[in-house]
């Protein structure tokens, strides 16, 4: 499948990491801390919004006493844990980058998440040094 390419880029979430379970827990256990029912249309509410447009509508829809950027770092701490301890590679994509990478096969990155939580992941599975480009 990969014979003849110089290059292959891949998603992070999802693709590479079992982790689209994430941010919905992240919103649980965030609301959970603070006593607040989990609306039913949460995910709805906040498709399509920036990391910083959903901060946004928290602090304003739940009245938070935290500031867009403090609810920013709460949210960044909470990911930076479960990438480090809970999020794992998918079943067989440590094996293909390393047969890629064997082969001259230049590796990338492509991710809707922060560059410093993606490189913080990708050194805590020890595959960081297999990728060019993120």
């Amino acid at each position: 499948m990969f014979q003849d390419k110089k290059a292959v880029i891949f998603d992070l979430d999802g693709t590479l990491a079992d982790s689209m379970w994430v941010w919905t827990d992240i919103d649980n256990r965030f609301f959970a801390s603070r006593g607040i029912p989990v609306p039913d249309t949460l995910q709805q509410d906040i498709e399509g919004m920036s990391f910083t447009e959903t901060a946004a509508y928290f602090v304003s829809e739940f009245q938070l006493p935290e500031t867009i950027d403090e609810l920013k770092v709460i949210w960044n701490n909470m990911a930076y844990e479960s990438y480090e301890t809970r999020i794992r590679l998918k079943p067989g994509a440590r094996e293909l980058l390393y047969k890629l990478h064997e082969n001259g096969v230049l590796l990338g990155i492509a991710t809707s998440n922060s560059r410093l939580l993606a490189e913080h992941f990708l050194k805590v599975q020890g595959i960081s040094d297999l990728f060019s480009v993120l």
